[in-house]
């Protein structure tokens, strides 16, 4: 520890080991003077002499569920502390299975969803690029193939809900985005498969495909897009880092991003967990009326402590909502 720290220590009346400021060493500055803090007052409510790395280990175990023993363990080889462990926290839910947080506008009544099971909802986007040759199409032909395409989508309804945007425009990735919600992955891929057998499917191309889980509908009502202008889709790649941080320093760093989303009430911000179904680890999705909202939520993310843990691979996608239809013509033909 740097000497202006220890100085501090010494100062607030305790003594610390050399372990515990090895320790708070790699606790995150913004968080490090509160974690100090609970240490020694710690400390002093069990009478000990000294604050022992045992402490802030048992600190850590208290915020992410752990036995104070086990992390004692495995993290530091440290005399243990006098002081009766702390009972284990019962294990909190899933972080990254985040669903629409906090909506700002009002929502139609909840539906009723059976109880009896557990289906996960999953979020598949597809990223479709229009051939040029489909612009030569006979006119008959290009009818024909958008209402083909249009009764596979309707098809599938019962099952699974759609949303279509268009990326004219405003994106090289390609022109079509579909959101997709549902329980089956593989009636998702049917589906896929379905649209690309129809006559206007000869003419896509899927460029990107990102999925992610969203959760259970048996602890919550089935999730369903809103039916916002603008939607903006972004994979986000954590470094490897990110795992390595103690359980309450993430949690942290996710406060403090659903806290800066929350001063924008003109989004809604869904975070679906893509880690072991996709390239990604989260997806993170933004509805809103406002693009320049989007832009300035964009921004103001960029200076949270989670960001300093994401790989900028990716920027992400803007596209506009539109019925199927109107999505359909903008891709040109007679």
């Amino acid at each position: 520890m740097a000497a202006d720290e220890a100085k501090d220590l010494e100062g607030a009346g305790i003594p610390w080991t050399e372990d515990a400021q090895a320790l708070l060493k790699k606790v995150p500055f913004f968080i490090r003077k509160n974690v100090e803090k609970e240490a020694e007052d710690y400390a002093r409510s069990h009478g000990m002499a000294r604050v022992e790395a045992s402490v802030i280990v048992r600190i850590k175990a208290s915020k992410s569920g752990e036995s104070a023993e086990t992390s004692t363990a495995s993290e530091v080889s440290a005399p243990a502390s006098p002081a009766p462990p702390i009972a284990p926290t019962a294990p909190s839910p899933s972080r990254e299975t985040v669903a629409a947080e906090s909506p700002r506008t009002a929502e139609p009544p909840p539906a009723k969803v059976s109880h009896s099971s557990t289906q996960r909802e999953f979020a598949s986007f597809v990223i479709l690029r229009i051939d040029p040759e489909w612009r030569k199409v006979h006119p008959a032909e290009v009818g024909h193939g958008k209402k083909e395409f249009a009764d596979v989508v309707r098809t599938f309804e019962s099952q699974i809900a759609s949303s279509s945007y268009s990326l004219v425009g405003l994106s090289g990735l390609g022109d079509v985005l579909l959101w997709r919600v549902g329980t089956n992955i593989g009636l998702l891929q049917e589906m896929t498969g379905k649209l690309l057998s129809t006559y206007l499917g000869r003419y896509l191309t899927v460029e990107k495909s990102y999925l992610g889980f969203l959760g259970e509908t048996g602890t919550r009502t089935p999730f369903v897009p809103r039916s916002s202008r603008f939607i903006h889709v972004r994979p986000l790649v954590r470094s490897k880092d990110w795992p390595q941080l103690p359980d309450f320093v993430r949690e942290g760093a996710e406060r403090e991003r659903r806290k800066v989303t929350d001063g924008f009430s003109g989004i809604r911000m869904t975070m679906a967990s893509s880690y072991g179904l996709d390239e990604s680890d989260l997806l993170m999705i933004m509805e809103s009326d406002s693009a320049e909202t989007i832009v300035d939520l964009n921004q103001a993310l960029q200076a949270t402590e989670e960001n300093r843990y994401l790989h900028m691979t990716c920027r992400g996608l803007t596209g506009i909502s539109r019925p199927l239809g109107e999505v359909l013509d903008m891709l040109g033909g007679v």
